[in-house]
């Protein structure tokens, strides 16, 4: 009996390739990808390709544009930011200003970091692996959308959203050398991990989304009602795993203030690049809220209206209040910044938006909206990718 209950209690440790295949196993079950939605995404990137093609074959290209990589499609891909992260990519962070008055260390670390460990092999082709780190993200970050939606408004409308988003009219960011597809994914995995109750994994998706991007950091709030919610609204120590994401937020801070020599350096990168907050003049010919009324200006206010008007919906479609409070925030984040640039990229990360659409229930609205938006989506972007709209 001893020999035997000695066998039974010595059970051999897991392998890191066991843990490893665990890993894998959950992430394959909480990701909710189908065939239809693979084809959204496919479809979806097709027309970012021809969009690429279009504006370096077919129009006159803007000489002014700057791009990470100058292969054929890939100079599109890689333009406006995606030179700034590829060059952090290559070379690291820079105390002067790579620019202008253009500092790098404005862009958070995550990203540029991901495609320098997956680009060592072959550093030549940065360009090509940031893309593809984008667009794999952005395939992960739908099937988990799909999923979170399903708990959240329903089957329906989660695999309706998720499609929404893979064409909405910004959407083509994710095919591009920019952090928004890994942003994307760990901050919808974050509130899949809270809804499961995986407050580790919860902290950790959260603290590294907000090494992605700056508006990780209004994710805190709508994080911690969902596990307030599951705690009854009482607190629980458990609860305490959300501060990573200011811990991961203030190394960053530190780790600018140490390269530049200044507690403010992070700041005064924001300052360069135009963000000086609400009714600033923008640095470096950006675009602010007091500069002068232009068609693109124009452009910015009706995308920000409309994002505002989506907010009626809310009570309405029954939206839970964490999830009301994020596109709410991201709004706020936006305009405290002082710039309407990119406002169209910034409110599609506030991916409640997609559920908001989907739930509209004019049959006119679900066959129009989609065609009109990939319409729109391929237009901007031959814009864009030819140096004629900020993305």
């Amino acid at each position: 009996m001893t020999n035997l209950g000695t066998q039974a209690a010595v059970q051999p440790r897991p392998t890191l390739l066991d843990r490893m295949r665990g890993v894998a196993a959950e992430l394959q079950a909480a990701i909710a990808l189908d065939r239809s939605l693979v084809a959204v995404f496919v479809v979806s990137r097709l027309l970012v390709v021809a969009a690429a093609f279009a504006a370096e074959f077919l129009i006159v290209r803007n000489p002014n544009l700057t791009s990470g990589d100058g292969a054929p499609i890939l100079r599109s891909l890689t333009s406006w930011d995606g030179w700034f992260y590829l060059g952090i990519v290559r070379d690291g962070y820079h105390v002067g200003a790579v620019s202008g008055t253009y500092h790098d260390y404005a862009f958070l670390p995550l990203y540029p970091l991901v495609v320098r460990i997956l680009a060592l092999p072959w550093p030549a082709f940065a360009g090509l692996v940031g893309v593809l780190v984008s667009n794999v993200a952005f395939l992960v970050a739908l099937g988990l959308f799909a999923r979170l939606g399903e708990s959240v408004v329903g089957p329906r409308r989660a695999r309706l959203g998720a499609v929404y988003l893979a064409v909405f009219p910004f959407a083509a960011v994710f095919s591009m050398s920019y952090t928004e597809s890994l942003f994307l994914a760990l901050a919808v995995g974050a509130f899949l991990a809270a809804e499961r109750d995986r407050r580790a994994l919860a902290g950790i998706l959260f603290a590294l989304a907000c090494l992605c991007r700056l508006q990780g950091a209004v994710m805190i709030v709508p994080l911690a009602l969902v596990l307030l919610h599951r705690d009854g609204w009482r607190p629980r120590p458990s609860q305490a795993w959300l501060a990573l994401g200011s811990v991961a937020s203030g190394a960053f801070l530190l780790f600018v203030g140490w390269l530049t020599g200044s507690s403010s350096g992070y700041l005064a990168a924001q300052t360069g690049w135009g963000r000086a907050g609400v009714g600033a003049s923008a640095g470096g010919g950006s675009t602010s809220i007091a500069a002068l009324f232009t068609p693109y200006q124009a452009s910015l206010l009706l995308v920000l209206a409309v994002a505002i008007f989506l907010l009626v919906y809310v009570r309405s479609d029954r939206i839970p209040l964490a999830y009301a409070l994020l596109p709410i925030l991201t709004i706020g984040l936006e305009l405290s910044s002082g710039l309407l640039e990119a406002v169209g990229r910034i409110t599609m990360l506030a991916f409640p938006y997609a559920w908001l659409l989907a739930g509209r229930r004019s049959g006119w609205f679900r066959r129009a909206w989609p065609m009109l938006s990939a319409g729109l989506m391929t237009l901007i972007r031959v814009l864009i990718f030819g140096g004629y709209y900020v993305p």
